[in-house]
Parts: structure tokens; sequence; C-alpha cells
């Protein structure tokens, strides 16, 4: 009698144990659920976790677009204005980003804003500059979720032998938004 309650017990843990294995995307995955962009001819594509937050990162050479999915369970932002307010959103020395002007992405009508991010620190105990480039970056809210979307050259110096500034424009006209079921 005991025999015949135990193997239903069994087999209800391992049910749960698939369904959560199933349940548990890959960043790659998660971001691609929740939306879609074209990357640029040449760049390249990687995923990661970052503080909770799945994100791909396109590059090509010092060229850097970030996508970043924030507001799920593990993100240190829960909603679109706690991190507009918070560290990785303001300047060099705490300063607050600044407005550049109002772009339409996925439909919607958000503020572009730049700031300044080190590129390169001096060596401890060197005291030497550190070489500061400009980030531009936007939020898009995503249901309860929002897309922090960035693009920075990571270099003090402008790149004159390609047009970054046109490939973060022509990123920002692909990004959609995908209906969840």
């Amino acid at each position: 009698m005991k025999k015949l309650l135990l193997i239903p017990a069994l087999l209800l843990a391992a049910t749960a144990a698939r369904t959560a294995e199933k349940t548990t995307m890959t960043p790659k995955e998660t971001v691609g659920a929740a939306a879609a962009y074209a990357v640029p001819q040449d760049w390249k594509e990687t995923f990661s976790l970052n503080q909770g937050d799945p994100q791909a990162a396109l590059t090509y050479g010092l060229h850097r677009i970030k996508v970043r999915l924030a507001g799920g369970e593990k993100s240190r932002y829960k909603k679109a204005p706690d991190y507009l307010v918070g560290l990785e959103a303001r300047s060099a020395k705490g300063k607050a980003p600044e407005k550049v002007g109002s772009i339409r992405v996925a439909g919607q009508k958000v503020m572009l804003h730049k700031r300044k991010v080190p590129v390169t620190m001096p060596l401890p105990d060197t005291g030497g500059p550190s070489t500061y480039a400009d980030e531009e970056f936007c939020v898009v809210p995503a249901g309860k979720s929002f897309f922090v979307l960035s693009y920075m050259y990571e270099d003090g110096l402008p790149d004159s032998s390609y047009n970054g500034q046109k490939a973060w424009r022509d990123f920002l006209k692909s990004f959609r938004l995908k209906k969840k079921p």
C-alpha cells in the first residue's frame, strides 16, 4: 500500500522538476521572446546575464549597442523611473544624464539620453586621468518590464572610418516589441 502512494509522489516530483527546467530560459531566449531587431551588417551579437538582467551586446570594433531587458524578478531595477535615477544611468561624478531629445522606438515616443562613461581608468596609485566617451541610451517600456537600449563608441576620439551613429539610428528603427501569448 505504501509503495502505491510513493509512485504518484515520485511522478509529481519528476514532472515539477521538468517544468522548472523548461521555464529557465537563456538570456538569448529571454531577449528574443520579448523583442526583435536587426543586427547591423558585420556586427557580432553575444548574450549575457548582467545584474539579473538578460542582455544582448552588438559589437563592431569599439562600437557597442546593448539591449538590456530589465524589470524582471531578479533585476536590480523593477521600473523604468528607478533606472533613470539609478547609478547606472548617471554620468561620471554622479551627474544626471543629459536629455538629447525624443525619438520613436517600437512605436513609442521615448527620451534619448546621453551620459559620460569612463573608457579607461588610471592604474592604481598613479593618479592619471581617465578617458571618457559618450553613451546614448533610451528606456523602452515593455509591459511590466522595460528595455534599456544604448550605444557607445568605446574610445574618447571619434571614429572617422565608420559611422556608428547611423548604425545606432537604424537599429532603433528596427527595434520591435513582441506580444506575449
